[in-house]
């Protein structure tokens, strides 16, 4: 089992990317903190989840315009940022 968390500034977005997440994942893998303003996505450890997840907090980024979004897998956290940013995926341990 993997947790993917993507932590975004604006809670009022968070829905925008729960309801990406919801189409490809069962809704109970999907949850948000409010607290600490953080979406969290719960599957199996499998590369395609991992990928299915970057792509759809890329997507999100676009469409819905936040600069950049902070994921963790694991120990290791990434910063996404989105089209309006320079086009990097950038990862160091958390």
């Amino acid at each position: 089992m993997v947790e993917i968390r993507v932590a975004v500034a604006d809670s009022t977005r968070a829905l925008g990317l729960i309801n990406r997440l919801g189409r490809i994942f069962q809704p109970s893998s999907v949850s948000f903190d409010g607290p600490r303003k953080e979406v969290c996505v719960r599957s199996e450890w499998e590369s395609r989840s991992v990928v299915e997840v970057l792509s759809t907090v890329e997507a999100w980024l676009a469409a819905e315009g936040p600069p950049s979004a902070t994921l963790w897998v694991g120990d290791r956290s990434y910063t996404m940022v989105g089209p309006a940013g320079p086009e990097t995926l950038s990862g160091h341990a958390a």
